[in-house]
Formats: C-alpha cells, sequence, structure tokens
C-alpha cells in the first residue's frame, strides 16, 4: 500500500500544486505580522521510526510547495550544529539547512524564509564556545545580503525579501536572532492517544490561538502537530490537518484576518496553498 497523499496530508516525498513565488505577489509595505506563512514542525526529521518522523518532503521541495517557515532543533557538538529529535541524529547539520535555503532564496529573491533554531537534546562538554558563538561562525560563511541583520521582524515584507530571518529559541549572552518571544506561541505538542477527547483537546488548543487577534508588533505562531508514546505524529496530523483544512475553508470568504505561521505535520499541498491564499495577494491560484 502506498504512502498517503490527500489534500490536507502528505506522507510522499513528492508534493503535488508548487507555489515557487506566492510572495511576490503581496505587495511591498504589506506588514510582515499581518502575514498568513505555512511552516513545517520538526522540518527534516525523517529518521527514528513512525514516533519521531514529523515530514516526508525534503527541504527544498517544502520551500517549492510554499513552506516559509522551518523548525530546526539542533543539538551543539563539535562545535558545530546537528538537526536532532530528542537523542536522534537526522543526518543533516544547520549549515546544510542554510545552504539549501540560500540555494532557494537565489532562484526565488522575492520569497522569505524564517528559520527557528533550538537547543536539542545534550551538549557536548568540550565544544569550548558557546551555542551562539558556533551559530555565529556557521553564519559567517553564508552571504550577508541573505541573512536578516536584525532581531527583531521585518516591519514590511518588501524589507525582508531574498532573506533568511533566523529565530531564535534558546539563551545566550546577546541575540543572534529574532527572539522567539516575539511570537505569541501554541505549542502544546503532547497528545495522550488518538481518542476523540485527546485529539478535540489539541486541535481546541490550536484553534484559540488561530483565532487571537494578533498584537502589536507580535505574530501569532500556532503549531498543530502533536505525538505520544500512544499517538504518533502521522496519526495525530491525519486528524488535525484534516481539522485544520475545514477551519479554513469554512472562514474563506469572511472577514480576513492574518492567521500568522501554521506550523504542521505531514500537511498537504492543498492545505498549504489554502494558508497562502488567505494573504492579501494580488491574484490568487
Amino acid at each position: 500500500m502506498g504512502a498517503a497523499q490527500r489534500k490536507d496530508y502528505d506522507r510522499t516525498k513528492h508534493p503535488t500544486a508548487p507555489n515557487l513565488k506566492w510572495m511576490d505577489r503581496i505587495k511591498n509595505d504589506q506588514p510582515f505580522t499581518e502575514l498568513s506563512i505555512p511552516g513545517t514542525h520538526q522540518s527534516v526529521c525523517f529518521h527514528g521510526g513512525p514516533g519521531y518522523q514529523s515530514q516526508s518532503w525534503p527541504l527544498y521541495s517544502q520551500y517549492e510547495v510554499g513552506i516559509r517557515f522551518v523548525d530546526i532543533p539542533c543539538r551543539h557538538f563539535k562545535r558545530d550544529l546537528h538537526v536532532h529529535n530528542a537523542h536522534i541524529y537526522q543526518g543533516t547539520l544547520l549549515r546544510d539547512i542554510l545552504s539549501t535555503s540560500v540555494q532557494f532564496l537565489d532562484n526565488y529573491p522575492c520569497e522569505v524564509i524564517l528559520i527557528k533554531i533550538n537547543k536539542e537534546f545534550s551538549e557536548d562538554n568540550n565544544n569550548g564556545q558557546s551555542m551562539e558563538e558556533t551559530l555565529r561562525d556557521i553564519l559567517s560563511s553564508f552571504p550577508e545580503n541573505r541573512l536578516w541583520p536584525y532581531t527583531y521582524l521585518p516591519n514590511t515584507i518588501g524589507e525582508a525579501r531574498g532573506r533568511i530571518v533566523l529565530v531564535q529559541d534558546f539563551d545566550t549572552g546577546r541575540d543572534v536572532g529574532v527572539p522567539y518571544s516575539t511570537f505569541h506561541v501554541e505549542d502544546h505538542w503532547h497528545v495522550a492517544s488518538v481518542l476523540h477527547h485527546d485529539i478535540e483537546g489539541k486541535w481546541n488548543r490550536a484553534r484559540r490561538n488561530l483565532n487571537q487577534d494578533p498584537q502589536p508588533l507580535k505574530m501569532n505562531l500556532t503549531f498543530t502537530n502533536g505525538c505520544s508514546v500512544l499517538a504518533y505524529p502521522n496519526a495525530v496530523s491525519g486528524f488535525i490537518n484534516k481539522k485544520l483544512f475545514a477551519f479554513l475553508e469554512d472562514n474563506r470568504g469572511k472577514n480576513p484576518k492574518p492567521w500568522g505561521i501554521i506550523c504542521m505535520d505531514f500537511p498537504g499541498a492543498e492545505l498549504v496553498r489554502m494558508i497562502i491564499n488567505t494573504n492579501k495577494l494580488e491574484y490568487k491560484y
């Protein structure tokens, strides 16, 4: 039996319906915090079995389908940042994520990519430097014109086109990216089971954050993922993504509001497009 591919949920490696340059259809003066941005949770966590896998699309394919926020948990180890999910190394480094992101922006400089970095698993005590210093060393090897140089969100999308905006979710002496506290976050990830009341509990938390009116200088960030030993990520997202699709469909054509960033496990291409189309676009697909 092949992997599931629905409009709201996709466990294949080949997404349908690319959205390569969707930000190009937004006017430069559009406030950044008033965007609706599709994202993925633990964006390159493919290894460790069904209890750990969060995505199936390769990173560049995620960008092609329209994902513009990626979530990268990093272990600070041997003066480098290794992508992990708990104790499981995902076979890639943060510098690989940045290289792929720069490649995409070189091809589509009208777009903006947000990369959230958090500290995952234990540190190597022999690093000899802080995670902040290691991150700065890594960033120094990438072109400055591809990196957002400030520790606050862009005021407008036009200011940030062609750049990576780092979101910093770890403590350090000096900020390297935009602090995670800049966002109004819903990230309650523990879902005890796939029974109705547990799925509804997770969805109700996500829906409340989606309906939260944007606050000045803050942006809503809603994680729709969930898991536990009795509820694997693919099972939870199979239910939640369907609810999210129905929610967005029900709100289509009503008073438009920005949803902020919506971070998902195993999203379908049509779900990504539905989030994109809630923006103030000059034209829609």
